[in-house]
């Protein structure tokens, strides 16, 4: 969990269950527009949950040859 100097507060809501929206608020310290935080947010969230996917996919790569190891 690494926090960006430059943003002061983040958060968001869902307006409504049956809604596929979803606002943020993102209030940055300076003149900073928003928009890149954001940006920077999504990255750093693609690269946990490539991380995870890999993680995951590497696991069941080794499970399964581990119960190919006792079939035999």
């Amino acid at each position: 969990w690494v926090l960006d100097p430059d943003v002061q507060f983040c958060g968001y809501c869902i307006t409504h269950p049956s809604e596929s929206k979803i606002n943020f608020r993102i209030q940055t310290r300076g003149a900073l527009p928003a928009v890149e935080p954001f940006r920077k947010g999504l990255n750093d969230l693609m690269g946990v949950c490539q991380h995870v996917l890999n993680t995951f996919e590497r696991s069941m790569k080794e499970f399964r040859a581990q119960k190919e190891e006792e079939m035999q």
